[in-house]
């Protein structure tokens, strides 16, 4: 069974191959297209099979808990702020640079996260994110300067930034249609869970 669309026909493998047994004229880019949308639509048809399965489980959960994970490390940086400030004697600008600087990054590197899953895959690219996020945690429990805590800060928003949206895309497409809105709804819950929980 396929599946149509406003904005692609629908085709199938008989149509496909029909047209071509009968002759008729397809250029290379309409045949790249029909054969990228039989391929989506094969996968459809292997996501309503299986249902909500084992490995849509896995790829779910482990959304929930990255997008958990950015919440508490954004919100991390508002409970530090007063004990930084004593320690290491800081104005109240470099102290807001501190606060803000994990979003300004995370802004930046979102506009990156579409190309490189595109082009090295969406699970690669999440799980990259995901592991530079924690060991940019887990570092910044070991700075003693300034400038070493904002450099990581920084970068742990590139992480965020470019993870981030592969992650909760991807658990909406290995997720069966009828799930699909829950699960992306789950990734959004998450980062509200994680900001509770840390504070």
């Amino acid at each position: 069974g396929t599946e149509c669309s406003v904005s692609k026909p629908c085709i199938s493998n008989t149509d496909y191959g029909a047209i071509k047994e009968d002759g008729g004229e397809i250029n290379e880019s309409e045949s790249l297209q029909a054969e990228e949308l039989i391929d989506q639509q094969d996968i459809n048809d292997a996501l309503e099979g299986a249902g909500f399965g084992c490995g849509t489980v896995i790829y779910t959960i482990g959304s929930f808990l990255f997008s958990c994970l950015q919440g508490a490390e954004v919100v991390m940086l508002s409970l530090l702020g007063p004990v930084l400030k004593c320690e290491w004697a800081l104005d109240p600008f470099p102290l807001s640079v501190l606060q803000t600087s994990t979003n300004f990054t995370m802004m930046c590197a979102s506009g990156l996260a579409s190309p490189l899953g595109d082009k090295f895959g969406r699970r690669p690219v999440a799980l990259i994110g995901a592991t530079g996020v924690i060991l940019c945690g887990i570092l910044c429990s070991f700075t003693k300067a300034y400038w070493q805590f904002l450099l990581l800060r920084l970068v742990m928003g590139l992480f965020m930034g470019m993870g981030a949206p592969p992650a909760v895309v991807l658990s909406g497409e290995v997720s069966p249609k009828r799930y699909r809105a829950l699960a992306t709804c789950g990734f959004s819950l998450a980062w509200g869970v994680g900001t509770t929980v840390n504070g």
